[in-house]
């Protein structure tokens, strides 16, 4: 069901929530100002215009096939708190991301799933923790494309080999340690419950302890080594499909990438999807036009043509599409954000 909407609530959020979106905005608009800095505009709009559009149409299928294979793949994740349609999961994934795209904070990480169980009955608390679950999964897989990328691209600068293969250890091994953590959570979980509902105030004692087994829950299907071999064959091949996208979309600017550069790509610029700004607008231009420039020794013009066609392929079609299913099944982005309004208090 739908966390309860109180207006009291909102009002004493109103502030705070005015504030992320002014900080999430004015973080957006100097990144985006830095990232147009650089280069003359009609230099980027004359490269955009050459662009070949058979490749650049390639790369936005591809680009709305990672969505759907995602939403199946939280389908495997989702199967021990029960079944959901296979329409919802397409509509509230496309939903999330939507709702990411418009409104500050990220607020699409709460709302694809609590939608998803408004829609499917399966309990909130679980179907949130089953994004860990998929972030997890999606880090492992990113930085294991990263290091096979790193080893096999020959476009990748010299100069930035050493550096890229550092930060891929460390951030492997804290990859590493937070796996472990969860898979002896879950293989001790009478216990770890007990241990951790014991911090509550006792009155707060059993609603505590329903609340872990149900984040639990939402993390179950990383506990056997067969649910977890399946959930990364899932991952292995939806990252491919970003990859390809990836090969098209630089086909189409004339760049000569292969699915080894996409992988190193792909890596540095979901470092610019970590600021919280709408979309990921201004960081994931940055981390794009400095990954081709510094990188790959690509132009600056073209790196920020680039930049702006991947974002647009990327976010605009999907948030077309989120938006779209909201309105037909009678939500609007109002009653959206209310979903995870509530919820981001009492966490």
């Amino acid at each position: 069901m739908c966390p309860g909407y109180y207006p009291g609530r909102v009002s004493r959020q109103s502030g705070v929530a005015w504030w992320k979106v002014a900080a999430s905005l004015v973080l957006a608009l100097g990144l985006f100002a830095f990232f147009l800095s650089r280069v003359r505009l009609s230099e980027v709009l004359a490269t955009i215009g050459r662009i070949d559009l058979v490749w650049f149409s390639v790369s936005v299928a591809l680009a709305l096939l990672s969505y759907a294979v995602r939403a199946v793949r939280w389908g495997v994740i989702l199967a021990p708190l029960g079944r959901a349609r296979t329409a919802d999961l397409l509509g509230c994934t496309a939903a999330g991301f939507a709702t990411s795209t418009v409104l500050p904070a990220r607020a699409g990480e709460l709302v694809r799933p609590l939608l998803l169980a408004a829609r499917s009955g399966l309990p909130p608390a679980g179907a949130v923790a089953s994004i860990l679950t998929e972030r997890l999964l999606d880090l492992g897989t990113i930085l294991g494309y990263f290091a096979l990328g790193v080893a096999l691209s020959h476009r990748v600068s010299p100069a930035a080999t050493t550096p890229l293969r550092q930060a891929a250890l460390l951030t492997g091994a804290g990859l590493i340690v937070a796996c472990v953590f969860v898979i002896v959570l879950l293989r001790r979980r009478d216990r770890a419950v007990g241990a951790l509902a014991r911090l509550a105030p006792a009155r707060w004692r059993s609603r505590a302890i329903a609340f872990l087994d149900h984040v639990l829950d939402g993390l179950e299907a990383l506990r056997s080594p067969a649910g977890l071999a399946r959930l990364l064959a899932w991952s292995a091949f939806m990252w491919v499909i970003p990859a390809l996208q990836i090969v098209a979309l630089a086909r189409a600017f004339g760049v000569p990438f292969d699915v080894a550069d996409a992988f190193v790509f792909m890596a540095v610029s979901v470092i610019g999807l970590a600021l919280p700004t709408p979309g990921g607008v201004g960081g994931f231009h940055a981390a794009i036009q400095f990954a081709l420039t510094r990188l790959f020794g690509v132009d600056l013009a073209t790196a920020t043509g680039f930049a702006l066609l991947h974002h647009a392929v990327c976010f605009l079609p999907i948030t077309a599409l989120g938006l779209s299913y909201i309105g037909a099944v009678g939500f609007s982005l109002g009653r959206v954000r209310e979903l995870a309004a509530p919820t981001a208090e009492e966490g």
